[in-house]
């Protein structure tokens, strides 16, 4: 009798656990851009806010971070920001040269 009772009340709060985790919001790519609309993001396709990184200018091409981020990269506790995928892999290629070229925000 005391296992039924064991087994009825794992298998509810298992039942419960799966119930909680499917009812939790999504977000929505309509929020996602409502969001970044709000947080004066410069376009659509921006992932990153330049608040988020530590660098000001692209280290590969140059370009202002300002402008946009499409991708980064953690290097020494910092967060670097790339305005491509193609910028950052040429970045990783050679980390330590690299590095030293970054335009750090003061």
């Amino acid at each position: 009798m005391m296992n039924k009772i064991k087994t009825a009340l794992l298998s509810s709060f298992i039942a419960t656990m799966l119930w909680a985790c499917n009812t939790l919001p999504k977000e929505t790519t309509m929020e996602i851009k409502d969001r970044t609309a709000k947080n004066n993001l410069t376009s659509d396709t921006t992932k990153y806010a330049f608040a988020m990184v530590d660098n000001v200018k692209d280290p590969t091409c140059g370009m202002p971070m300002s402008a946009g981020i499409e991708d980064t990269a953690h290097y020494n506790n910092k967060a670097i920001g790339f305005c491509s995928k193609e910028c950052k892999d040429e970045f990783l290629k050679d980390l330590a040269k690299n590095s030293k070229g970054v335009e750090w925000k003061k």
